[in-house]
């Protein structure tokens, strides 16, 4: 059956993506270093959600494209849950643990602050529910990982109308209950959407590339680059260009210029749009490489930086360098020997743009 080829037999790079994802960290590091005044406000105030978003978009793609046509045996699955756990539960657990012990007893005004008193957040923190701050994006992530297993195994029997029907299935809870309570709690449903795009844009690739490989203008990549950092959500709210003001979710997540230029983005990098060959350059791929450490760890660091050095050009640069820094130790002698730990192999191997998964907005 044609759908129970192994993806071995389908290319499995697409250049491009890591360098993606390295400029999906960037935005969010840009957009908190903005909150705590090290770069103009402007460049705060939501910018960072339109990174998680390409962050989701990456996710739901590279699940389906690396997986959805291998036969969905024990073995494969398996290897599946290695993977996805080993590249994203340890040190989300260990942040966890940390803030934890950090908030409570070291330095109270740290920023992921979980208070003992609060028990019932720890605890959902921990098992994947959901977790506050930034931390709030790796629950979802995990959530996702395991609805994945679901249209995967549906894939042999209905094609790609099992990713159409979990997405759907997926994402109808939160049109409920944004509906009926204007309520948008962190959890899968809220986002789902974004991975299944994704997802979907994956089972798409083969009829996308033949019909737009080659149309495309060159220069099209860079302007749906260019139109991302023009459509800001401060700079719209600014304008009274917002179609929901006030609302976060609504003005970013909801709205349509922002996935346009997002979705369009994300095309011209499958299709290798010859003006976003930046992504193919050493520190786009750098920064993709150790992009999930650097969500989970820049934004406190970028605090107390704030804190005790100020926010001028100086602490901009120790901040970030900092940031940048502890992400590349932490994926160089802690995520990667870990993640080869778990998948029961003697080196860690990444396919493309990110066996790796998670790369974390």
């Amino acid at each position: 059956m044609a759908n129970s080829v192994e993806v071995s037999k389908q290319p499995t790079q697409i250049p491009l993506l890591t360098g993606l994802r390295g400029m999906a960290a960037s935005i969010v590091l840009i957009s908190h270093a903005a909150i705590v005044g090290m770069l103009p406000s402007i460049l705060g105030h939501g910018f960072g959600q339109v990174g998680v978003m390409i962050f989701f978009v990456l996710s739901g793609f590279l699940m389906t494209f690396l997986y959805i046509q291998r036969i969905p045996n024990k073995k494969n699955i398996s290897s599946y849950l290695r993977a996805r756990v080993g590249r994203v539960v340890p040190l989300y657990l260990i942040v966890v643990v940390v803030s934890v012990v950090v908030s409570n007893f070291l330095y109270r005004e740290f920023r992921y602050s979980l208070p003992l008193a609060d028990v019932g957040q720890i605890l959902q923190a921990l098992f994947f529910v959901q977790a506050p701050w930034e931390l709030w994006t790796i629950p979802v992530e995990v959530q996702f990982y395991a609805v994945f297993v679901l249209a995967w195994m549906l894939y042999p029997k209905m094609g790609k109308g099992s990713v159409l029907l979990v997405g759907a299935a997926v994402t109808l809870p939160a049109i409920v209950y944004l509906g009926l309570w204007q309520a948008k709690p962190s959890i899968l449903p809220t986002y789902g959407f974004a991975f299944f795009l994704g997802a979907v844009l994956a089972v798409y690739l083969p009829q996308l590339k033949r019909l737009l490989a080659g149309r495309l203008p060159g220069f099209l990549g860079a302007a749906f680059l260019v139109l991302l950092f023009v459509n800001l959500p401060g700079l719209r709210d600014e304008f009274h260009l917002s179609i929901a003001p006030g609302s976060l979710y609504i003005s970013t997540w909801l709205d349509p210029i922002t996935w346009v230029i997002v979705a369009g983005l994300f095309v011209c990098c499958l299709v290798g749009s010859t003006s976003l060959k930046m992504f193919d350059s050493r520190v786009f791929i750098f920064l993709g490489n150790i992009s999930y450490g650097l969500y989970l760890l820049h934004y406190p660091i970028l605090e107390i930086t704030a804190r005790f050095v100020g926010t001028s050009i100086v602490g901009l640069f120790v901040g970030c360098g900092a940031s940048i820094g502890l992400a590349w130790l932490s994926y160089r002698y802690f995520e990667r020997p870990v993640m080869a730990l778990i998948r029961g192999s003697r080196r860690s191997r990444f396919i493309g743009a990110g066996e790796g998964g998670h790369e974390g907005p």
